[in-house]
């Protein structure tokens, strides 16, 4: 955007642990990392944040030093840092980030963008009450479908209804090009090297379950479902279950004991995968499978089906942008009928396959036509 457009665009990260630096040096003019840690200042910064009227206000409000202390030192380090800047938008609503709206100095264009979970769950990490505040302070907001945006209004107002856009604000047609661009020797060059890597027989069937270690992704319903399939096809399978990041240890013994009680072929991914293994795992997915309780417009899906893979999905999720532009995929209405499915998909995977080939290239299309990054700038600009 910054190339086209005479706008500088700066990230701030309240973040205990940083993201890829070579991704971020390429999007950002400057990256700010602030800690919002009482640890992370030094003791003249305490010191100093009694001074300041955040101190005073959080300790009237709670009688909590603590909590006091660490308001009034981010005013100090927030706000200034904030005052340069024109517009400034809040990614992923949860309460932390929400904090610190307080910390904004007045007259500033704000806007919110919701990315999923933030906006489909109602707990004390993504407080409804909070979100529908911080809302009407909003120049404007933005969600990644219109799906998501029809939940957004259903949820917060339709008064909302002009200030909301539905747009994908991440690259999309930029991250698939590594699988759009690549032969299918290449293709098959990874999936034989993840099976030999994981030592999964050549004959058999890579099946990924779900994308992370939440509950989200309904691996426990899942999974009794998958030792029903008919035996000739299930002793020809390997179920991978990447599981890198949100574990939580008792969800993950749950799922690891769910998965030793149904005496199938499995694998847990729960390491971090640098670039070049997670681009072997979209391509060793032939079959994935994504019945998430929520999805937004989700990334590895997209690179999954980029890479000529075939998926079975839930149909309640909102893929309906994928489902109008014509990429191809199974849908399935109930964890019960995901053995029907998956041994149809196994009998006729070839077919699919080939009526996969063409996805990364139409979800591509399917983000250069909806120009989000004119549209994001006419919405910083406005």
């Amino acid at each position: 955007m910054q190339k086209d457009y005479p706008v500088q665009i700066d990230l701030i990260e309240p973040r205990k642990e940083w993201r890829n630096q070579q991704q971020i040096n390429e999007s950002f003019a400057v990256h700010h990392k602030i800690s919002t840690e009482i640890k992370s200042f030094s003791k003249a910064a305490l010191l100093g944040a009694v001074f300041k009227l955040k101190f005073w206000q959080s300790f009237f409000h709670q009688f909590n030093l603590r909590e006091s202390i660490r308001s009034g030192a981010v005013q100090a380090k927030f706000t200034p840092l904030m005052q340069q800047y024109d517009v400034i938008c809040f990614h992923y609503l949860s309460t932390p980030v929400l904090w610190l709206h307080q910390f904004v100095p007045a007259g500033k264009k704000i806007i919110y963008s919701f990315w999923g979970s933030d906006l489909f769950r109602n707990n004390w990490l993504y407080d409804h009450a909070l979100q529908s505040d911080a809302l009407k302070k909003a120049h404007h907001i933005i969600v990644h479908s219109m799906e998501m945006r029809l939940i957004a209004l259903a949820k917060f107002g339709w008064q909302l209804e002009g200030k909301i856009s539905a747009l994908v604000s991440t690259d999309i047609a930029k991250a698939l090009e590594k699988y759009t661009g690549n032969t299918h020797a290449a293709a098959a060059g990874c999936l034989a090297s993840f099976k030999q890597k994981h030592n999964i027989p050549l004959q058999d069937t890579v099946i990924v379950i779900g994308h992370s270690a939440h509950d989200i992704d309904n691996h426990l319903y899942i999974i009794p479902q998958l030792a029903t399939l008919d035996k000739e096809y299930l002793d020809h399978c390997t179920f991978v279950l990447p599981m890198t990041y949100g574990i939580e240890a008792n969800y993950f013994r749950e799922v690891e004991k769910a998965l030793q009680a149904q005496k199938i072929k499995y694998i847990i991914l729960s390491n971090f995968l640098n670039e070049e293994e997670m681009l072997e795992l979209r391509y060793a997915s032939e079959i994935l499978v994504r019945l998430s309780k929520y999805d937004a417009f989700s990334l590895s899906l997209c690179e999954t089906l980029a890479a000529g893979n075939i998926a079975i999905v839930a149909t309640w999720l909102p893929y309906g942008a994928l489902r109008s532009s014509g990429v191809y995929y199974k849908e399935v209405d109930a964890f019960y009928k995901l053995p029907a499915m998956l041994k149809k998909v196994l009998q006729h995977k070839k077919e699919y396959q080939q009526q996969c080939l063409d996805n990364g290239k139409k979800i591509s299309e399917l983000y250069s036509q909806q120009n989000a990054i004119e549209k994001l700038a006419k919405i910083y600009m406005s």
